[in-house]
């Protein structure tokens, strides 16, 4: 059985907070504080699946979401379960604009959940297995006709970093 902190507790819901930032703000080198480097990643996301370890996470998701223009993931607090390993759940509704080229903008957004298994670090609480689960949908994601945004578009970097 593992004892869990409220220090852990903390960390664990932490966690997703930072997943949400490295996702909408594009930065990805953040993946490394979110995911252990060999986790077992698989996202079944709308019409939209794919596998990957923690160490490709973000070039996984930097080819995806560069279709986006600005995204929003909204995570509940964690439901955090601890008997033998430390499993934690988490509902998810993700919005996902996109310019496309006539400069229009389209709304894709999905609802669903994270299934997460956590390990404890050196350097802190880490994904070691994420099944993330999107069943509900609206509105289509599309990655032809659309503007790229390699980086943060929606922002000044510096806005979003406090400085």
């Amino acid at each position: 059985m593992v004892n869990l902190t409220l220090e852990d507790k903390y960390e664990i819901s932490a966690t997703y907070s930072i997943y949400a930032r490295a996702i909408d703000e594009k930065r990805y080198d953040l993946l490394d504080k979110v995911f252990l480097a060999d986790a077992s990643l698989e996202y079944e996301v709308g019409p939209h699946q794919f596998s990957c370890k923690g160490s490709e996470s973000a070039s996984y998701f930097a080819a995806f979401l560069k279709y986006c223009y600005w995204t929003n993931h909204l995570i509940a607090a964690p439901m955090i379960e601890h008997q033998e390993k430390v499993f934690s759940t988490a509902r998810v509704i993700a919005t996902h604009l996109q310019k496309d080229l006539k400069g229009e903008t389209h709304r894709w957004t999905l609802r669903g959940s994270y299934h997460d298994h956590f390990t404890k670090t050196d350097a802190g609480w880490r994904i070691a297995k994420r099944i993330c689960l999107c069943p509900d949908s609206e509105g289509e994601f599309n990655s032809d006709e659309v503007r790229i945004f390699e980086g943060l578009a929606w922002a000044e970097s510096a806005q979003v970093n406090g400085q």
